[in-house]
């Protein structure tokens, strides 16, 4: 590990800023702690999903949160589990105050911003250091040019530097040398984990659809159901056997809504009363979210509600590309705005602004080769991610592990 004269005078400048007096903090829950710190230009919904992960394959783990621009209560979509905290003022006795209180087993970075103080102080407690998700800039190469043996030095500090990109690993290897550990791991994404159904009933009710064509309107909100019902009956008129899956936003509602359509002179199954999508019905109403794992499966289309008319929560894109079903939606991301970029740069996604436009759609993906590609590229980018946050979750457990065994020697 290199030494640096520019870090020995920063840690000095750093620790006459003295203690600016311990915070109130959660207690340290038993057990073998990972530490995950979100740098300030990290997008906490990919990152969420590298900790679920995480918990996913160990669930005695227990993970601390910390992060740079955020308030530790603005943190959704990490595991309930996990305990949150400040990441303190960069100077030595605040490092000090944070490792003994937390005693991290394994420390992960993640983003461009390294606190000298708290990475000099993990190292020589021997807590093994991570750098992930990270993407250097060629003009954030020039900036630590001029601090080269800073940066040479605490790059040396980390067992696995996980970058998204070749370009960001060369330009580490030209600031910290080539004997630190660089891996090309790819960007960290957004997605979800496919949510599950039941297989049997799965294949129960794709013999008795069997080659109807069929779409799914999810999670949508009562604004949204006249433009979809509307495009359904456009649909019909080229394929008089299409199905609508329709989930409404709030189950609550299911029955109502089965109520008008049939007023209106549809033929409607409900799942709530336990009917099936027989030849003749036209439209199938679910009775929540909890199915949904179920019809991704069976709808080769789906129409992400809330998206077209705002209202409801609305659902992650990634969940119907994650079963390779094509996405429409509207011009209403919501809460997943990074998750709707990314699939429409990997064309994956069609967007709709009206009900006409809807209907359109509707009508052009009945065409099972149209569906077909939006369907691949949904599913080619949402493996991808899947593929990226999998190979990072690996190499972090890889670390932890091999901490284990060093303190059982």
């Amino acid at each position: 590990m290199a030494r640096s004269l520019a870090l020995a005078l920063y840690l000095i400048t750093a620790g006459r800023g003295g203690q600016e007096g311990e915070p109130a903090r959660a207690q340290r829950p038993d057990g073998p702690v990972l530490w995950l710190h979100l740098g300030q230009d990290e997008a906490t919904h990919r990152l969420a999903q590298l900790a679920t992960r995480l918990m996913r394959d160990r669930p005695d783990l227990k993970l601390l949160i910390t992060c740079g621009a955020k308030e530790p209560d603005e943190l959704k979509g990490f595991p309930p589990s996990s305990v949150t905290d400040h990441l303190p003022p960069d100077n030595p006795a605040m490092a000090r105050g944070f490792l003994d209180h937390w005693r991290p087993d394994v420390a992960i970075l993640t983003g461009s911003s390294l606190p000298p103080a708290m990475i000099v102080e993990a190292h020589e407690r021997g807590i093994p250091l991570i750098l992930a998700d990270i993407r250097m800039t060629a003009a954030a190469e020039r900036k630590w040019r001029w601090r080269k043996g800073m940066a040479a030095s605490l790059l040396g500090r980390f067992r696995r530097i996980l970058v998204q990109d070749p370009e960001t690993a060369t330009r580490l290897r030209r600031l910290g040398g080539r004997g630190i550990s660089v891996d090309v791991a790819g960007r960290i994404e957004e997605t979800t984990e496919p949510l599950p159904c039941n297989e049997r009933e799965r294949a129960s009710l794709a013999e008795l659809v069997q080659t109807r064509p069929i779409w799914l309107a999810a999670a949508c909100n009562a604004a949204e159901e006249e433009a979809i019902v509307a495009a359904h009956s456009q649909a019909l008129r080229l394929a008089h056997r299409m199905l609508l899956i329709l989930s409404p936003a709030d189950p609550e509602r299911a029955t109502a809504v089965a109520e008008r359509l049939r007023r209106e002179g549809w033929i409607v199954a409900e799942r709530a009363r336990d009917e099936e999508p027989e030849a003749e019905v036209q439209i199938f109403i679910t009775d929540g979210d909890s199915e949904l794992g179920l019809w991704y499966r069976l709808a080769p289309v789906t129409f992400m509600g809330g998206t077209l008319i705002e209202g409801g929560p609305g659902r992650n894109p990634f969940e119907p590309a994650a079963f390779g079903s094509a996405i429409l939606h509207g011009p209403n991301a919501g809460a997943y705005p990074d998750a709707y970029a990314r699939l429409t740069d990997a064309r994956a996604t069609r967007l709709v602004t009206s009900q006409a436009a809807l209907a359109e759609a509707v009508t052009e993906l009945i065409a099972a080769d149209k569906a077909a590609i939006l369907a691949h590229n949904a599913w080619a980018a949402s493996s991808g991610g899947a593929e990226v946050a999998e190979r990072v979750t690996q190499a972090i457990l890889a670390e932890l592990d091999a901490c284990a065994t060093r303190a059982a020697v």
